[in-house]
C-alpha cells in the first residue's frame, strides 16, 4: 500500500506482473547486461544487413509524375549530365563512326602463290604413282600395282584441298590423256592438264585480288564503318580504304567463284575444284588490329563530353505541382550527383556509420521504453528473446523485399508482430513495437516515407483491434481493418501523386498478400505461448472454462469450495476491473487458487456437514498443517494440469503470510490450561507459507477470498454490516504488511470495498417472507455481527484468520 507507482503510471503494465520476476530494484549482473547487449548488437547487425547495398540519396520521380514536396532550388552551381541512356547512343555511335584499324600483310601473295605450288606438287606426286599404277596393271605386275595402288590412294588424302571422288576422276583422266600410253581408251591431247589449268588461273585470282583490292581476314559483314584504317608496319604509314573496294575473306572466295563459273560453264564439279585451290592458297592480306581499334574507340569515346549545360545557383529546378519533364529530371539526376561530388567520394564506412546511428534510433524508443515502464519484460530474457525472434523475422523480410527489383515493402507482414506483441504484453508494447518497425521500413526502403507512414497506421489498427481480444476469431476482422488501413494510405498516396494504375495494382496486391499472413497469427501465438511460456489472454479465457477436467473433478470432490471458488472470482473480477487491473486473470486466479482443497475436502468448513468436523479431533498444530497443506497440494496439482505461472502464482498468495488465528489463539488457550506439551506457541508455526501477493491481481484475489468466506458467517448480512466486515478485513491485511509488495493505492482499496459491497449486498439481499411460513431455525435477532477479529469456533465464519476453512 503506498508503495508502488503512482496510479497514473500502474495501470498499462497489470498484465505483465509476475511474481517471478526478479525485482526491478536489484542491479543486473555482468552476465545478463551482456547478455542483453549481445541480443541488442545481433539485432543491429541485422538491420543493417537489411539495408540495399546502394546508398540512400535523393529521391528523383519518374517523367511524367507531379512533383509534390517543396520547390527544389540549385544551392549552387552545377553542370547538367547527359543521361545513362544518351551516354550509350554516343558510344554506339562512335563505334558506327570509327574506321577499324588493319595491318598490311606484305608476304599475303606470296605466300599464296607458294601455297598453289604445294599443291601442284602434291598433285604430281599422286599422279606418278597413278600413271606407275596403271602401267604396272598393264603389263600384268600384280605385286607392284598393288603397292603403286596404296602408294596413290595415300598421296590422294595428303592433298590439301578438298578433292570429291568426281573430281578426283576428271583430273586423272586429264592427266592420262597426256602420258603417252597410259590409257589406250584415250586419245593423247596436248595442252597442260586440267589441275595445271586451274591453278594457273587460281594464281591470276589470287594476284587480282590480293595485288589489286585487297583481303580482309575477316567476314565484311562485320565491318560497319564506310572507312578502314590500313597501317603499313614496316614503313608506319597509314591509309584509308573504302570498305567497299576490299574483299572480305568469303567475299574473295565468291569472286573466284564467280570467275570460274564465267570460264567453266556448266561445269559445276571444275569451277568447285578451282575456288576450292583458291580457298587453300589464299592469305588475306588485310589483318584486324583488335588492341589498335579499341585503342582508337577508348580515345573517341574519351573526347565525349558529359555535360550538356549548366545550372547557376538560385535557379528554380522544379516546382510544386508541375509534371516532371526529360529536362527537369535530368537536373535533378545531375543535382544528386553534384551533391555527392560536393561531399567527397562516397565511402562504405560512411555509410554503414549512418545506418548504424539511425537504427540505434530506431530501437532506442523501443527498448528504452521498455527499461523504463516495462522492465519486467526487459529483466526477462526470455521475453527479450521472444521479441528479438519476431523482430528478426520482420527484418530478414525486409531485406529480401528491398533486394527485388519491384518495391515489396508493403507485403511485409509487420501488424503481425503488433497483433502478437499487444496478445502476449499489451497494447502500449505493441505500439512502441510498431513505431520502432515502421522507421525501420522507412529506413530500410530508402527513407520511404509513404511506407513509414502505411506501416504505422496499420500497426496501430492491428493494435487497437486486439487489445481486448475475447475470441480466436477476431483475427479476421484485424486482417480486414489492416487491409483498409493500408489501402486509405496508398489511395491517399496514389490521389496526390497521379500515379499511374499499374503502380496502385502492385502495392494493393501486396497489401492483400499482408492481410492475408495475418491468419497465421493464433498459430504463431499458440507456439510462441508454450515455447516461451507465455500467458495471454486467450489461454485465460480457455482456462476460465469451468467444464475443464481439473474443475469439474473439484466441483464433484469439493462442491462447496467450488461454490466458493466462483463467488470469489466474481468478486474478484469485478474490484480488478474497478481498479484498472487485468480482471480476466484476476478471475482466472480466483477459480483455481483452493484446487487443493479437494485433495482433503472434509476438512475445510465449507465442505462438511453441520456436526461434523474433523478439527475437533486434532491438535492445533495438526489442523494447522492440514489447513496449510491445501496451499503446496494446489500448486502440484496445478502443475500436473499445466497451469501458467502466471495462475499458479495465485495458488500461495491468496493467503500471502496470513495467521490462521483460530487454530494458533486455540493453541495458546491449550498451552495456558496445561493441556499441551509443547511448551510456548510459536505464531510462525500457525502461519501460511506465504509469498505476499506481488501483484495487484494477487492481492485482490487475498481480499475476495477473506470477504467471502467472512461473509458467509453473518447471521444476516446487511450493508452495515457488510461494510464493516469488509473494512476490518482490509485493514487488518493492510496492517499485516499482507499488500506491501502489490500496486494498490488506497485509492484502489475504496474503489475494491465499493466494488465488494455492492455485489455481496445484491447475493445477501432480503427476500419478502410468505405469510405462515415458519421462522427458520437459523434466524438471530437483528444484532450487529462481531467484528472478524472475534475467535468463535472452527465452524464460526469470519475471516481466513479464524475460519479453518479459509
Amino acid at each position: 500500500i503506498g508503495l508502488g507507482p503512482k496510479p497514473g503510471m500502474r495501470r498499462a503494465g497489470v498484465k505483465l506482473d509476475r511474481t517471478r520476476a526478479r525485482d526491478t530494484s536489484d542491479p543486473m549482473s555482468r552476465p545478463e547486461v551482456l547478455r542483453r547487449v549481445a541480443l541488442f548488437a545481433t539485432l543491429i547487425v541485422l538491420a543493417v544487413v537489411a539495408f540495399p547495398i546502394a546508398p540512400v540519396d535523393m529521391d528523383v520521380p519518374e517523367i511524367g509524375s507531379v512533383w509534390q514536396d517543396p520547390d527544389v532550388v540549385a544551392p549552387f552551381n552545377f553542370p547538367i549530365y547527359i543521361s545513362d541512356e544518351e551516354w550509350q547512343a554516343r558510344q554506339d555511335s562512335i563505334r558506327y563512326d570509327v574506321a577499324p584499324v588493319f595491318t598490311v600483310n606484305e608476304n599475303a601473295l606470296s605466300r599464296s602463290l607458294a601455297n598453289l605450288d604445294s599443291v601442284r606438287a602434291e598433285l604430281g606426286r599422286a599422279f606418278s604413282a597413278y600413271g606407275a599404277w596403271q602401267l604396272a596393271r598393264s603389263r600384268g605386275q600384280d605385286d607392284a600395282a598393288a603397292a603403286d595402288s596404296v602408294r596413290f590412294f595415300r598421296l590422294r588424302e595428303s592433298v590439301g584441298p578438298a578433292v570429291n571422288t568426281r573430281q578426283w576422276t576428271a583430273l586423272l583422266d586429264s592427266y592420262a590423256a597426256r602420258v603417252p600410253g597410259l590409257d589406250a581408251r584415250t586419245r593423247t591431247s596436248g595442252g597442260p592438264p586440267l589441275h595445271e589449268v586451274l591453278l594457273q588461273r587460281s594464281a591470276a585470282l589470287l594476284t587480282e585480288a590480293l595485288a589489286q583490292r585487297g583481303v580482309l581476314d575477316v567476314v565484311k559483314d562485320s565491318v560497319r564503318t564506310p572507312d578502314l584504317s590500313v597501317v603499313n608496319e614496316t614503313d608506319r604509314t597509314e591509309r584509308v580504304l573504302r570498305s567497299r573496294d576490299v574483299f572480305g575473306i568469303d567475299e574473295s572466295v565468291g569472286f573466284a567463284t564467280d570467275e570460274f563459273q564465267k570460264r567453266y560453264t556448266g561445269k559445276a564439279d571444275t569451277v568447285t575444284l578451282g575456288a576450292s585451290f583458291f580457298r587453300y592458297a589464299l592469305v588475306p592480306s588485310l589483318r584486324y588490329d583488335q588492341v589498335a581499334t579499341a585503342e582508337q574507340l577508348e580515345q573517341e569515346e574519351a573526347n565525349i563530353s558529359r555535360v550538356r549545360d549548366l545550372v547557376r545557383e538560385g535557379e528554380v529546378v522544379l516546382r510544386r505541382g508541375d509534371v516532371v519533364s526529360v529536362d527537369a529530371r535530368a537536373k535533378l539526376l545531375s543535382l544528386r550527383r553534384a551533391r555527392a561530388e560536393q561531399s567527397g567520394t562516397f565511402s562504405l564506412w560512411r555509410f554503414v556509420m549512418g545506418q548504424l546511428i539511425l537504427v540505434v534510433a530506431a530501437y532506442t524508443v523501443f527498448f528504452l521504453y521498455l527499461y523504463l515502464l516495462r522492465r519486467r519484460v526487459f529483466d526477462d530474457l526470455r521475453l527479450l528473446v521472444l521479441i528479438a525472434l519476431l523482430f528478426g523475422a520482420i527484418l530478414l523480410a525486409f531485406a529480401v523485399a528491398a533486394r527485388t527489383e519491384t518495391d515489396l515493402g508493403l507485403g511485409v507482414p509487420v501488424a503481425l508482430v503488433s497483433i502478437l506483441l499487444t496478445v502476449l504484453f499489451d497494447s502500449r508494447v505493441g505500439m512502441f513495437a510498431t513505431v520502432c518497425l515502421s522507421l525501420l521500413a522507412g529506413l530500410i526502403f530508402g527513407l520511404d516515407f509513404e511506407l513509414a507512414f502505411a506501416t504505422l497506421f496499420a500497426g496501430t489498427v492491428a493494435v487497437f483491434s486486439v487489445r481486448d481480444v475475447k475470441n480466436r476469431s477476431q483475427i479476421f476482422i484485424t486482417a480486414a481493418l489492416v487491409f483498409g488501413a493500408y489501402l486509405a494510405v496508398i489511395c491517399g498516396y496514389a490521389l496526390m501523386r497521379a500515379e499511374p494504375f499499374s503502380l496502385f495494382t502492385s502495392q494493393l496486391a501486396q497489401i492483400t498478400v499482408n492481410a492475408a499472413l495475418l491468419l497465421f497469427a493464433y498459430p504463431l501465438l499458440w507456439a510462441l505461448e508454450r515455447s516461451f511460456r507465455v500467458t495471454t489472454d486467450l489461454t485465460l479465457l480457455e482456462l476460465s472454462d469451468t467444464n475443464r477436467p481439473l474443475l469439474k473433478e473439484l466441483s464433484i470432490r469439493a462442491s462447496g469450495t467450488f461454490n466458493h471458488v466462483l463467488q470469489v472470482a466474481n468478486l474478484a473480477e469485478a474490484a480488478a476491473d474497478a481498479v484498472g487491473a487485468n480482471a480476466l486473470l484476476a478471475r482466472v486466479g480466483a477459480i483455481y487458487h483452493d484446487i487443493g482443497k479437494m485433495l482433503k475436502p472434509e476438512y475445510f468448513i465449507e465442505n462438511q456437514q453441520p456436526g461434523e468436523n474433523p478439527h475437533d479431533r486434532l491438535k492445533p498444530h495438526m489442523s494447522a498443517l492440514i489447513i496449510a497443506s491445501h496451499v503446496k497440494d494446489g500448486v502440484e496439482l496445478g502443475r500436473e494440469h499445466n497451469l501458467p505461472d502466471k495462475v499458479l502464482d495465485f495458488i500461495p498468495t491468496h493467503h500471502g503470510t496470513t495467521l490462521m488465528e483460530y487454530f494458533y489463539r486455540k493453541a495458546q488457550e491449550q498451552a495456558e490450561a496445561g493441556l499441551s506439551n509443547s511448551g510456548d506457541v510459536e505464531e510462525s508455526e500457525f502461519r501460511y507459507p506465504g509469498p505476499r501477493p506481488q501483484t495487484s491481481e494477487q492481492g485482490i484475489v487475498m481480499l475476495a477470498d477473506s470477504v467471502e468466506a467472512a461473509s458467509r458467517s453473518l447471521q444476516k448480512p446487511t450493508p452495515k454490516r457488510l461494510e464493516a466486515l469488509i473494512d476490518g478485513i482490509i485493514k487488518a491485511r493492510v496492517e499485516d504488511g499482507q499488500l506491501n509488495k502489490t500496486q494498490l493505492t488506497f485509492a484502489d482499496l475504496d474503489r475494491v470495498k465499493e466494488t465488494f459491497l455492492s455485489i455481496l449486498s445484491g447475493v445477501y439481499h432480503f427476500r419478502v417472507k410468505y405469510p405462515g411460513q415458519d421462522k427458520e431455525a437459523g434466524d438471530a435477532p437483528d444484532a450487529e455481527a462481531p467484528p472478524p477479529d472475534t475467535p468463535k469456533g472452527p465452524r464460526s465464519g469470519g475471516d481466513g484468520r479464524q475460519n479453518p476453512s479459509a
